[in-house]
């Protein structure tokens, strides 16, 4: 997880900085292990069972094939000292606990954790979208957002399993129909060069002029963009991203413009 808390539902993004703010470098976060080295520990802000925190300083555990060192933090599987709070059955029902892949739609048995999540996106569904349209890369209009919005709601989607309160923009793009993108602006952010490079050099109808994605011809053709593939590899979880073209119905010339795989981090709202 890329969280931690040092109240349980209060979550703050795990950095250095931040996590030495929170803590001071004080016990019960800081201590020494046997061999003298750090060991450093926060609490779960959704179970709030302890984690330990690796990677803060060192190479405590490189990644196999990518060789990269990733700060992240994991349920330690047991009571620790100074964290009053371990109740097993809690981590193992955790939502950041072998989270489910996205794409499941497995309803969840505790109600009230659904309808936090509900709260949450009807409080902030003004930053939501902004956050949406961030990772997409694309100023999908605010009707397009509305669509999205009923789709995600009405089908109760906040209740299955795989949704919680860290994944909510990846989450409203996944259980989602096709995005039409067809006279939308780019949005100001990573994605959209990516986006922007793969039209123009991809798309038979479509392409980008003045930061807008337009059509080459007359005839009756669209765009779209829809959410696939949920990957958890080495502590890190993706999801896919695909722009496609095709005719009017949907049918024929329907071809991938773009794919790409994007990393999910954490989304916190209060």
């Amino acid at each position: 997880m890329d969280v931690f808390a040092i109240k349980k539902g209060r979550a703050l993004k795990l950095s250095v900085d931040e996590f030495e703010k929170q803590t001071c470098h004080d016990y019960p976060y800081y201590r020494k292990k046997k061999d003298k080295r750090l060991s450093l520990y926060a609490i779960c802000p959704e179970c709030g069972n302890p984690i330990q925190i690796v990677n803060m300083y060192g190479e405590e555990m490189m990644q196999n094939r990518t060789h990269k060192i990733t700060l992240y933090g994991k349920h330690t599987g047991r009571a620790v000292e100074g964290f009053p709070y371990w109740d097993e059955e809690e981590m193992k029902n955790c939502s950041l606990y072998k989270p489910s892949p996205l794409g499941n739609t497995e309803i969840r048995t505790k109600t009230e954790e659904s309808e936090e999540i509900k709260e949450i996106i009807e409080k902030n569904w003004r930053k939501i979208k902004q956050d949406i349209r961030g990772i997409v890369g694309v100023n999908l209009t605010n009707k397009e957002m509305e669509h999205m919005y009923e789709v995600f709601m009405d089908s109760h989607a906040y209740s299955y399993k795989a949704v919680n309160k860290y994944n909510i923009p990846y989450a409203m793009l996944r259980y989602q129909e096709t995005i039409l993108i067809y006279k939308s602006f780019l949005f100001d952010s990573p994605m959209s060069e990516i986006v922007k490079k793969r039209i123009n050099s991809n798309s038979k109808y479509f392409a980008i002029s003045d930061k807008r994605i337009n059509k080459k011809g007359s005839k009756y053709y669209k765009i779209g963009i829809y959410f696939t593939k949920y990957q958890r590899k080495e502590r890190k979880q993706y999801i896919h991203m695909v722009i496609y073209e095709a005719d009017g119905s949907g049918k024929k010339d329907r071809s991938i413009i773009l794919e790409e795989r994007i990393e999910m981090k954490s989304w916190i709202y209060q």
